[in-house]
């Protein structure tokens, strides 16, 4: 009867601890405080639209869309801290066969994303 009851005591003590240290360690993860994310918003269909997520202190950010390593064009974009803008891109050329790089700049930092096109 005691060993069941130590068994069950310890138990409950270890899975308590466990949760315990997950509930403060994942608390730790979702407080970001100086970062920004880049990301396509469909990654698997033929639009290149993206998204700039912002937790960072500075909120000046130029983009630059690239075919081949031929710069197509370049833009200024402002996202406040705790903030995220949509960037849709409408005009390419035939982007078939090709790989599209979107590099985005923040002061010295430099993010870039690729999408291949199949033939």
């Amino acid at each position: 009867m005691f060993n069941q009851k130590f068994i069950l005591i310890s138990l409950t003590a270890i899975v308590l601890v466990s949760f315990s240290f997950l509930a403060i360690s994942e608390n730790k993860q979702h407080l970001i405080k100086d970062g920004w994310f880049l990301y396509f918003n469909n990654i698997e269909g033929d639009s290149l639209d993206f998204t700039i997520e912002n937790y960072s202190n500075t909120s000046d950010f130029t983009w630059e869309t690239s075919v081949d390593g031929k710069s197509l064009n370049k833009q200024y974009i402002k996202v406040l801290k705790g903030k995220q803008k949509d960037v849709r891109i409408n005009e390419l050329p035939e982007i078939k066969g090709r790989q599209i790089k979107i590099t985005v700049y923040k002061s010295k930092e430099i993010k870039e994303i690729y999408k291949n096109f199949d033939k």
